[in-house]
């Protein structure tokens, strides 16, 4: 008997997927899910084992009485509200010695008037009239540091010292207290720009004459003379202290704040 061989083969069928692989794929993924887990488990060991450690000495100390639970209240409540602190940078800009001894201060008011000398029908056309209050104070006493070898003499048990002559040391305009009591300007006058300055400085100029024509170089003298005589005396011991004053010298300059 003859067999008969087809025109056509019949289409290849496609194999099934190899179970195997599968099986291999399916194991893979399962150890991935074990591994993930067993990470999280360790993690969190970690962190309970990290907290039981800080929480161990504190446990201590609270039975041993060194802490208490207030206070450990407190001290974490210090935590998150420290303290506010506060600091500066201080920079000397400037050692100045001060050889002066002040020994007297004059103090005075004075009503300065101000204003343009016309008569009194031409004042209210073209007057300018400005009335201050000037308060200030004249100081003056002794330079320390005229003070040398020269002027200290021992004769037995003697000290004699000569003190420098007595000056004007400054004069003063306080702006705190001075003020401008009334000012007039006439219809057709030009404000002065200066009349507030010039005002200012005859005021000045009057404190320091008055209070030289008052005897303050002399009172200036005496109380310097009582001062560092009480304080010779007192380191001194019982050595008699002799102190000679100077006379004012009237061509000694004047200090810039007392020129006018």
């Amino acid at each position: 008997m003859t067999n008969q061989v087809p025109d056509s083969l019949p289409e290849q069928l496609p194999s099934p997927p190899a179970p195997q692989t599968a099986i291999t794929e399916t194991n893979v993924e399962s150890g991935t899910g074990r591994r993930g887990c067993s990470g999280c488990a360790w993690l969190l060991a970690g962190g309970l084992g990290c907290l039981a450690l800080l929480l161990i000495p504190i446990v201590i100390l609270m039975l041993a009485g060194t802490i208490t639970i207030n206070g450990l209240i407190s001290n974490v409540r210090d935590i998150f509200n420290p303290p506010v602190v506060i600091t500066a940078s201080v920079v000397l800009e400037r050692i100045q010695g001060m050889s002066q001894l002040t020994s007297v201060r004059y103090n005075y008011s004075s009503v300065v008037t101000s204003e343009r000398e016309m008569p009194e029908l031409l004042q209210l056309l073209y007057g300018n009239k400005q009335v201050m209050i000037a308060v200030g104070h004249v100081n003056a006493g002794i330079d320390l540091s005229q003070l040398t070898a020269l002027n200290i003499a021992i004769d037995g048990s003697t000290l004699i010292v000569q003190l420098p002559a007595p000056a004007l040391q400054d004069c003063f305009l306080n702006d705190q207290e001075s003020y401008i009591m009334s000012q007039e300007t006439g219809i057709f006058a030009e404000e002065l720009p200066n009349l507030t300055t010039d005002a200012r400085r005859y005021a000045l100029e009057q404190f320091r004459d008055n209070a030289i024509a008052e005897g303050i170089l002399n009172e200036a003298n005496l109380r310097a003379q009582t001062i560092i005589s009480d304080l010779l005396k007192a380191t001194e011991g019982d050595r008699v202290v002799q102190v000679l004053i100077t006379q004012p010298d009237p061509n000694t300059p004047l200090p810039e704040t007392c020129e006018g």
